[in-house]
């Protein structure tokens, strides 16, 4: 039942043995051993950290925290080691002044970690949590051979959870095998003495380990979970992995998530989580990482595996990968019978304003919004909202178009996705390019929906919003934003209000007016985050407003003449019960 992550040509058998240590948890570091056995036709072994994550895609340079390098025959003499790149060791056996010959290695090293987030490793007094790429070096040569791990830590500590196989012969001894370093890295570890419970489904082992789990935590967690891993595997209609590990971390003004083959890393506001809107927030994230099991760690584009993991890994199909994810998240939540099909389709209407608050729209397709995730979707700027589109939010309501297309010839998603799978199984340790996908959707619904499906991913065109809510039973009503047309977006710091994002041809941008300018005042009166939005309701349309600006410590005055309220998406109407049911139908 397993199906494996890609795995190149295998080399004779070997195994390599790391061995993590935490006995100073204090001081947010970790030791690594590695030991192996290089062949005896090299003299040299190279050492690679990986500089980034697969499903975060921004070079993060994991090897800037490692320190304490050294190499070490089996009989303990020195090996010489050069660092050759910002992320590589070669260890040379020529230029090691040896007493006696030993093809066998010991790797140590120190990684500090001390980051707060999903893609990185963090360790304090209370926990570890550790994410392979921040932490283990690959042996060049012998990523593909099996690792195994042991791990020691505080005895104070006593649990450890992960969705790595565990060979342990006494549980005094925490020890685990993959069978690649890939395998070996995708597999994030928690320790500590995190709150761990679990459920069964399919036959399969859901494990929920939670950090930090706040008092008020809602108690029918579990139960929900459930039934949204449910409702995910019947969308399938198999279970791809042999068991499952869910890691929360529940801290304050945190967010995120990062899929693995078997597992995730989940992290939400302590606070937030105990709402109602919160909560169901947190259950859409859980589906999504969760829905990425299949689509991302299975079905994948062909660019993302076998992974270079000291290199962006370019591909212009992330509408695939989290697009196609973003769409069907919150619909798993509804279909699970927990989010009520008014509250998914106000969270719909935030998502059409999002995207036509967008310039940047006009300018980035969504093909070329993917590929440039290394150097725009994880490093906004002030004029990023002008310049680029974001393939989560832009490739979800593609995906919501392509469903009322579907809608119409007799066809759905789920045929769609199972299509994809069922191409994915011929071929497991193969990706898929965009012609594939675009011949899956040709032989399900024909060339017309192939075509306007392709064009929605290639050029800058508008998304037909209103018209695919027509198709589904929907009646998109519009109406008047309550705010004038600045053209800017405010916001608030430390009791002072600010510029925050300055529209393409709007009147802030026509007055001269960028991100960061502090609005000081407005005819000699001080303005501040108190007062700020009633002086608003006394301005006009189309009169000249004079602002004072300071900008970079100097202040300079402007006029800015707001125009009228922009219409926006009021709410998404049902207008043919039985269309909209069955167009949002998953099972």
């Amino acid at each position: 039942m397993e199906q494996k992550l890609f795995q190149g040509p295998r080399v004779k058998r070997m195994i390599l043995n790391y061995k993590l240590k935490i006995d100073e948890s204090w001081n947010h570091c970790v030791k690594v051993t590695i030991n192996g056995t290089k062949s005896d036709l090299d003299q040299k072994l190279e050492l690679l950290m990986p500089a980034w994550s697969p499903g975060s895609y921004l070079m993060r340079e994991y090897a800037k925290h490692l320190r304490r390098f050294r190499a070490t025959t089996s009989n303990g003499e020195f090996l010489y080691f050069e660092k050759t790149s910002k992320s590589t060791w070669v260890v040379d056996w020529d230029k090691s002044e040896l007493k006696s010959s030993s093809n066998e290695f010991c790797i140590e090293y120190e990684v500090y970690c001390n980051e707060v987030s999903v893609r990185t490793s963090h360790v304090d007094l209370e926990h570890a949590f550790i994410h392979g790429p921040s932490v283990f070096l690959m042996v060049k040569g012998q990523d593909q051979i099996p690792h195994q791990l042991e791990v020691e830590f505080p005895v104070n500590w006593t649990k450890l959870n992960t969705s790595l196989k565990d060979i342990s012969e006494k549980r005094q001894h925490f020890i685990y095998e993959a069978q690649s370093f890939d395998e070996l890295i995708d597999c994030p570890i928690e320790i500590g003495t995190q709150t761990t419970t679990g459920f069964m489904v399919e036959g399969v082992g859901h494990h929920i380990v939670n950090f930090r789990e706040p008092s008020n935590f809602p108690p029918s967690f579990q139960e929900d979970c459930q039934k949204i891993v449910q409702t995910i595997c019947d969308f399938w209609g198999e279970v791809p992995f042999d068991t499952y590990t869910f890691i929360s971390h529940f801290l304050p003004s945190t967010y995120g998530g990062l899929e693995h083959a078997s597992s995730t890393a989940l992290q939400f506001d302590c606070f937030d989580v105990a709402t109602k809107k919160g909560y169901l927030d947190f259950l859409g994230l859980v589906s999504h990482e969760y829905f990425h099991s299949w689509n991302v760690k299975r079905i994948r584009p062909v660019e993302l595996g076998p992974f270079d993991y000291q290199r962006e890994n370019y591909t212009r199909m992330h509408w695939l990968t989290e697009g196609l994810t973003s769409f069907v998240d919150s619909l798993f939540v509804h279909e699970a019978g927990l989010l009520s099909l008014e509250s998914y389709l106000e969270g719909l209407t935030k998502k059409f304003n999002a995207y036509e608050a967008t310039p940047g729209r006009y300018l980035d397709s969504l093909e070329e919004s993917s590929f440039d995730a290394w150097i725009k979707l994880y490093r906004p700027h002030g004029n990023s909202h002008n310049s680029s589109v974001s393939y989560y939010l832009k490739g979800s309501l593609v995906f919501f178009c392509l469903n009322s297309l579907l809608q119409i010839q007799g066809r759905s998603i789920k045929e769609f996705c199972g299509e994809l799978w069922l191409l994915h199984k011929k071929r497991p340790d193969q990706g898929v390019s965009k012609d594939e996908v675009l011949t899956v959707l040709e032989d399900l619904a024909g060339v017309k929906v192939r075509d306007e499906f392709e064009s929605y991913l290639s050029t800058t065109i508008d998304l037909p919003l209103e018209q695919s809510c027509t198709r589904i039973g929907l009646t998109l009503e519009r109406e008047a934003h309550v705010e004038l047309n600045w053209g800017f977006t405010w916001e608030e710091e430390g009791g002072n209000v600010f510029v925050s994002k300055v529209m393409t041809d709007s009147p802030a941008s026509q007055a001269g007016l960028n991100n960061g300018d502090e609005i000081i005042a407005t005819r000699g009166v001080r303005i501040n985050s108190k007062n700020y939005k009633k002086w608003m309701e006394t301005v006009a349309a189309g009169k000249l407003v004079e602002l004072l600006i300071s900008r970079k410590g100097r202040l300079i005055n402007f006029e800015v003449m707001p125009g009228k309220p922009k219409l926006r998406v009021k709410s998404l109407k049902v207008r043919d019960k039985a269309l909209v049911s069955q167009a949002f139908k998953l099972s």
